[in-house]
């Protein structure tokens, strides 16, 4: 029974040994420089069977060469900087005017290439085929132009069929090796317009979110201005309505101008505040008459608008505050009060510790001290 058990194991056993060796993957010659080589044909790089060995050694970066790698590397990104620093001064200051070339069918023909095959009609081989800069074909893509009307169109297409007589003349204001590029598509022959594929877009373009904030802050503002407009108009108009009041320069008593205020009062018009001052003077000399201290009658009206006289005040001189301008420059200090630092004072002026003169307090008293 023991025999057959062990026999049994053994068989599976074998079994197992051999498939594992049949399953097992076959061990390469050289795993670091196969691994190296897969990478590189990942990405694209072609080695040659026969140098492969020197290929690895000069792609390996030596230790002793860093410094010098990271100069290089230094170097060109610095290069880098300055022509574009370069090429943006030269876009900004020193715009070249390229003249149009293009008709509009040309330009929507570059517009269906780019969309529908970008990976092969780049703008360095849209510059190629058609007479046209690099430059120009990204600002094209870019920025496309949408026409208004037909008649648009055929404005543009004149002035690019103008350019190309320009060119062929040789009056056109353009470099040498342009002129030759374009000249190569002097004898083509230009399609008409299809005017059935024109479709003039006149949807409103998107607003941003930055111009919709400048949209909604001006249109507040606009709404402010117009209701203080609506409210000075209103402060005019009703300015306009009320009618001028006219001013009487006439010498007049008191009992006549009472008499006219109070016939105001009975046709129930307003009364202001210096009328019921002199309506109740006049009550106060209706009470003086019958105790017998009458006022004279007679009064000034003076008009609201005139201008006032300049009255000065007379003020009355202050004899006590002037005093005598004579005054010692130096006083001699004596020994027993002599301190170094202190200040002395001799009437209204304070000297220091050497007896000259420091400063004057006009008006105190007649006092000697030190401080």
């Amino acid at each position: 029974m023991f025999a057959l058990n062990v026999r049994r194991f053994f068989y599976v056993c074998d079994k197992v040994i051999i498939r594992n060796l049949r399953g097992k993957n076959p061990a390469l010659a050289n795993p670091g420089l196969d691994n190296r080589l897969k990478a590189f044909r990942q990405d694209s790089i072609k080695v040659q069977d026969d140098d492969v060995e020197e290929f690895i050694e000069q792609s390996e970066s030596s230790f002793y060469e860093v410094g010098q790698a990271y100069n290089e590397h230094l170097n060109e990104t610095l290069i880098g900087k300055h022509e574009l620093r370069h090429h943006i001064v030269k876009e900004r200051y020193f715009k070249e005017n390229m003249p149009n070339l293009l008709t509009w069918s040309e330009k929507e023909q570059i517009r269906h290439l780019a969309t529908t095959q970008p990976n092969d009609w780049t703008p360095e081989r849209i510059a190629e085929s058609f007479p046209v800069t690099e430059q120009v074909v990204k600002k094209l893509l870019k920025y496309p132009w949408k026409p208004a009307t037909e008649e648009r169109i055929t404005r543009h297409d004149a002035s690019a069929m103008r350019n190309w007589k320009e060119l062929k003349e040789g009056t056109l204001d353009i470099p040498e090796k342009l002129r030759q590029h374009f000249l190569k598509f002097s004898d083509r022959t230009i399609p008409p317009l299809n005017r059935k594929s024109v479709k003039v877009d006149l949807s409103q373009e998107k607003i941003g979110e930055f111009e919709q904030i400048v949209r909604r802050c001006a249109n507040i503002n606009n709404n402010e201005n117009k209701d203080n407009d609506v409210h000075c108009n209103e402060n005019i108009s009703s300015d306009a309505k009320k009618p001028k009041e006219k001013i009487d320069y006439k010498k007049v008593t008191l009992s006549e101008l009472a008499s006219k205020i109070r016939t105001r009062l009975d046709h129930g018009q307003s009364v202001d505040l210096p009328d019921r001052i002199i309506m109740d003077s006049v009550e106060t000399v209706s009470v003086l008459t019958e105790k017998g201290n009458a006022p004279k009658n007679e009064i000034n009206v003076i008009s609201e608008t005139k201008e006032e006289k300049n009255i000065t005040k007379f003020k009355e001189e202050d004899n006590k505050v002037f005093s005598s301008t004579n005054y010692p420059e130096r006083i001699r200090i004596p020994k027993k009060a002599y301190k170094k630092g202190a200040t002395y004072k001799m009437n209204d002026c304070f000297y220091d510790h050497d007896g000259r003169f420091l400063y004057r307090v006009i008006g105190m008293d007649d006092n000697i001290n030190h401080q």
